[in-house]
């Protein structure tokens, strides 16, 4: 049994089991055990067909596929599995390790203990890993996962059994396995992975994948000098094995290790995000499709202050940070005065983080070293809060395999290529969800007040969370008392305030990038006290109805209305509207 092995029968039993239980091992050579000692094998075609029977994991199997397995088919005949079977299930019964062979009208099926075989343990802690949550739980995982092989499957076995289907697919699991550990190692800055994943890229070494993160996962480590030497052995073996060049990932880990550490920018995200499962799927699905773009792959998200634009960037940027294993480069495109930030400055910063000191003089000089930088390279960048098109199109690297989220109160149309995704409100259920998650409270998940809590909230991401984090500091503030709170519209943006986090402060960054006359047709649409026409709107503001239009377009544009069949001022934007115009 490896070191990892009782970490994992702890975990899946509760308690590390009095007396070993049987080890049925085929992740390296056949080994059986019983109370913790190797058993002696059987002869070699009882040997084959246990084999066969393991590969399968419990299936039950065909008699034609156990003579495919076990005896090539064609060297194999009915009487010999026959006679083959009969000594199996006398040898199984000797063991006494409750391990036994069945017969199931189609064929056989190995019966044996829960978490006997060390297949089907792997395959277990593949799909625990692929629910967990958590990345730190889920590269431990994953690591139990590679520490449950000793070697190709059943080590020793014929060429014929080592090119079968079944063998490869269940080697190409190890591989893969060995690649999720390399991203999230990397990009949790976790070394003690290293020696795991370079065992399995030892034995696959025409996978370029692999060696490519096995190099980058070295220089992630300090280890620059054999990253480097590591490359060097890739490219020679696909010079001369097979007349190739390296992949462009195999290049783009070589520059990693040339240049050192990469930037990792990503703010922290949001520990209890919640709800936009179809608004994540719109990112993350064309950056898991596996098919290459022609250029970088933008999205801008656009939507009303407080609706959790930057939030959601954040969530799928970490998600997706393993793909990413160039670098991630993050930029807030205002500045703490809420100013738009010049294009050139971010890209002095960007280039820097990059690994290039001397930056040249000149917007264009810059723009050009950017994307030769970024050529060839998987970087993820961030652009939060942009204020238009023109600061984001000098910061999109040139080429594919990189991406761009974009995060702006505006709608970014004119950015070429890229896919718009307009945020609106929270369901009424994921408002509520996010409410008890903030407030730390499970309780309160039925409780009626926390629905008018999150009605009165607008459904604002923003807003929502200031409720439940008045709720987390103050336990005798109880649901009901808080609505009323909120219940009294003169009051409701002054409650909806916390900890230096409110929701007036983001209206008026909105309300300040207003042209003037915009402004006066903002406060004056707010005695609306629900949806209203163009037509209406025309007369509320005393101008023409084409005039009237543009202002409401504008509103729009801006994030501080709503147009669907009508127009609408959000609640919280309607208050906000008839209050005194800020300074």
């Amino acid at each position: 049994m490896s070191d990892l092995e009782p970490l994992f029968l702890a975990r899946s039993e509760g308690e590390r089991p009095q007396a070993p239980g049987p080890d049925l091992l085929i992740l390296g050579e056949l080994v059986v055990r019983s109370g913790g000692r190797d058993v002696a094998l059987p002869g070699p075609s009882v040997r084959a067909l246990l084999s066969a029977l393991l590969l399968t994991a419990g299936e039950v199997v065909g008699e034609d596929r156990l003579l495919e397995l076990a005896w090539e088919a064609e060297k194999g005949s009915r009487r010999a599995l026959q006679c083959a079977v009969h000594r199996l299930r006398g040898w199984l019964g000797r063991l006494a390790t409750g391990c036994r062979l069945e017969y199931a009208g189609t064929g056989y099926r190995l019966v044996v203990p829960g978490g006997a075989v060390d297949l089907g343990r792997f395959q277990e802690l593949l799909k625990e890993a692929a629910a967990a949550q958590n990345p730190e739980r889920a590269l431990d995982l994953l690591s139990l996962a590679l520490g449950q092989w000793r070697g190709p499957v059943l080590g020793g076995r014929p060429e014929w059994l080592a090119v079968h289907p079944l063998v490869r697919a269940i080697e190409q699991a190890r591989v893969e396995c060995a690649a999720a550990v390399a991203d999230l190692a990397f990009r949790l800055n976790r070394h003690d992975v290293v020696p795991l994943v370079g065992e399995v890229a030892a034995l696959a070494p025409y996978d370029e994948p692999l060696q490519a993160r096995f190099v980058r996962l070295l220089a992630r480590a300090g280890r620059h000098a054999e990253a480097l030497r590591h490359v060097e052995e890739v490219r020679r073996r696909l010079a001369d094995d097979l007349g190739i060049a390296p992949s462009r990932e195999v290049r783009s880990a070589h520059a990693v290790a040339l240049q050192g550490e990469v930037p990792m920018q990503l703010p922290p995200g949001l520990p209890d995000f919640t709800g936009r499962a179809a608004e994540t799927a719109a990112v993350t699905e064309p950056l898991l499709s596996g098919r290459e773009p022609r250029a970088a792959l933008v999205f801008a998200i656009n939507g009303p202050p407080g609706v959790g634009k930057t939030a959601l960037a954040l969530e799928v940027a970490h998600r997706m940070a393993a793909l990413f294993a160039d670098g991630q480069l993050y930029a807030d495109l205002r500045d703490q005065a809420g100013r738009p930030v010049a294009p050139d400055d971010v890209l002095a910063r960007f280039l820097r983080s990059l690994g290039h000191d001397s930056v040249p003089g000149s917007m264009e000089d810059r723009v050009a070293l950017y994307r030769s930088r970024t050529a060839g390279r998987r970087v993820l960048v961030i652009l939060d809060n942009a204020a238009e098109e023109a600061q984001v199109r000098p910061l999109v690297p040139g080429s594919s395999g990189s991406a761009v989220l974009v995060t702006s109160r505006v709608c970014l149309a004119g950015l070429a290529g890229a896919r718009l995704l307009r945020l609106g409100m929270l369901a009424q259920d994921e408002a509520v969800r996010l409410l008890v998650r903030v407030s730390g409270r499970d309780g309160l998940a039925g409780d009626p007040a926390v629905g008018e809590i999150a009605r009165l909230c607008d459904l604002l991401p923003l807003a929502v969370r200031i409720a439940g984090i008045r709720l987390a500091g103050r336990p005798s503030l109880r649901p009901g008392g808080l609505a009323r709170l909120l219940r009294k519209e003169d009051r409701r943006l002054d409650e909806l305030a916390v900890h230096g986090l409110a929701v007036r402060p983001s209206l008026d960054a909105a309300y300040r990038d207003l042209a003037p006359a915009h402004r006066q047709a903002f406060r004056l649409l707010g005695r609306f006290g629900g949806a209203f026409t163009a037509q209406s709107a025309a007369a509320c503001l005393g101008v023409s109805p084409d005039s009237a239009a543009a202002y409401l377009e504008a509103l729009v544009d801006a994030g501080l209305l709503e147009a669907a069949a009508d127009y609408r001022l959000h609640d919280l934007i309607r208050l906000y509207a008839r209050e005194p115009a800020p300074d």
